[in-house]
Formats: C-alpha cells, sequence, structure tokens
C-alpha cells in the first residue's frame, strides 16, 4: 500500500528476513515497526547497532547517508519519506538553518509522536478511503518538525525553543494509553512532568504540535481504529477506549481520520 502527499510518501511495507544496501539515501526516511518481533543489525556512516526490534520501534535515515541493514524475521514496517526540500522548508519556518545543523540518523528507539502519526497514517491507508489531504499532510509536517527538532545536529535549537524532555513524554503517552476506558486530567499529566497544568500544557504543545486534550482524544480514536480493523464490533470499541458511544467515536473519527467506524469495520471482513 501507498499513498502520495505533499512532501511525503507513505508506504506499507512487509518483506522477509533479508538485507538492504543504499550507498546515497536520496530522501529522509522514518520506519515505524508495527509487525512481530525480529532482530535487526544496521551499519550507517561508520555506526552500527545491533538489537531486537519490537512494535513501535522508529528509525530514522537521513538523506545522504550510506546505510546497509540485515534483519532475521519478517520486518513489517510503515515508511514515511520525506522529500529534503519539504523538510528544509519546514525547518525554515523553525528558523534552523539545516546547513549548519543537518538531520542527523538514528537507530531503532521510541518516538510517542513519530509511532502515533504512523499508525495514523498506517489506519488511514487500511480503511480503503480517499484521505483528507489537510490533515494527511498536516501529519507529515508534523513528523518533519520532529526531525527537525530531535535529530539536527544542534539539538540545543530545540531545547531552547521548550517542549517536555523526551523521557518525560514518554512516561505522558504511556500513561495516555493505559487510560483509555478511564477518566483522565491535564492534571494526572501535569503531575509526571512535575509542572503546573498550564505550564504542562504549553510544553506538551511544543514537543507534539497539539494540545493535550486534542492529543488523547486522537489517541483513542487511533487505538479504536485499530480495535476495529482487528475485528472488533465499532460499538464495543467505542466504550473500550473510553468514548460514550458508536456515535461519539463516529464523531471524532471523522474528524481527525476522514473515515467512519463502519467504513473500517467493512474493511476488516474483506
Amino acid at each position: 500500500m501507498q499513498r502520495v502527499f505533499e512532501g511525503a510518501i507513505v508506504r506499507f511495507v512487509s518483506a522477509p528476513a533479508g538485507e538492504y544496501r543504499c550507498d546515497v539515501e536520496p530522501a529522509h526516511r522514518v520506519h515505524v515497526h508495527v509487525g512481530a518481533p525480529h532482530r535487526l543489525w544496521d551499519w550507517r556512516d561508520g555506526r552500527a547497532r545491533d538489537a531486537p526490534r519490537r512494535r513501535g520501534d522508529v528509525i530514522v535515515t537521513a538523506a545522504g547517508e550510506s546505510r546497509r541493514i540485515q534483519w532475521n524475521g519478517t520486518s513489517t514496517v510503515v515508511s514515511i519519506e520525506l522529500a529534503p526540500r519539504f523538510v528544509r522548508a519546514v525547518a525554515e519556518d523553525l528558523e534552523v538553518d539545516l546547513d549548519r545543523a543537518p538531520i542527523v540518523g538514528a537507530f531503532s528507539h521510541r518516538d510517542p509522536l513519530l509511532e502515533h502519526i504512523a499508525f495514523t497514517l498506517l489506519a488511514e491507508m487500511r480503511s480503503g478511503l480517499p484521505s483528507e489531504p489537510l490533515a494527511s499532510e498536516s501529519l507529515a509536517t508534523a513528523l518533519a518538525a520532529r526531525l527537525v527538532r530531535d535529530h539536527a545536529a544542534r539539538p540545543s535549537r530545540q531545547h531552547a525553543r521548550g517542549g517536555l524532555a523526551p523521557h518525560v513524554l514518554s512516561r505522558v503517552v504511556d500513561l495516555v494509553r493505559a487510560s483509555f476506558d478511564a477518566p483522565i486530567t491535564i492534571a494526572d499529566l501535569a503531575r509526571l512532568a512535575n509542572l503546573s497544568p498550564y505550564h504542562f500544557a504549553r510544553q506538551f504543545r511544543a514537543s507534539t504540535g497539539v494540545a493535550p486534550h486534542a492529543y488523547i482524544v486522537r489517541a483513542r480514536v487511533h487505538e479504536a481504529a485499530c480495535l476495529i480493523l482487528a475485528g472488533e464490533r465499532p460499538d464495543e470499541a467505542a466504550v473500550r477506549v473510553g468514548f460514550a458511544g458508536r456515535g461519539h467515536l463516529t464523531h471524532h473519527m471523522r474528524r481527525w481520520m476522514g473515515v467512519l467506524p463502519g467504513a473500517l469495520a467493512r474493511d476488516a471482513r474483506r
């Protein structure tokens, strides 16, 4: 499966154990693993890593890097290719000079925001329905901004602009996921960051590009989409992730994904 947006190409790829080599990567790439665990050997520009790869793990490859990887089991990923000109335009908006602070690739790691974007795009592709270009391009822009803020050679830029530390953001997202079936407040999340609700909301938005409440709603929509695609009935999925019912889920899924729960359910039965 593949979808093309302004500045980005999103692919869903599944490949058996094998090897990949590239002397010069032509674009920035983000790979999010969405399948069963396997082991990955990764060599790039004189650096190497050998580690297990689990569902949700993220790999970033920068344009211009040389890379070789091997894996010992089926690798199933959402691959997002970002054109260098697109990333450069986003960097200019963020006042980052990529000539002085180029994007640097990263070995397999966890990044809740990139993982969320990838799974949202995957749910859209699996729905089989036309995507909302504005929503998809907004996700691509958020992804490019994440690369600029977290993977440019001068990370001090990102800290100067504010935002939660990565380990704090990871704890916050873990709590959101663990609380799908229960009420959760900004104060609950702020306590994890040792901040007031007001300052937490500002820092969270700086890190993710959305307000905490919007992120929680979007995360619940994404989880419901995954449950429906796995065969669960839409009304049951809605309640499991904290919505009042199917109608409540339908409202938010249409807004955030441009698809309806019933369409995902039909896709799951094919």
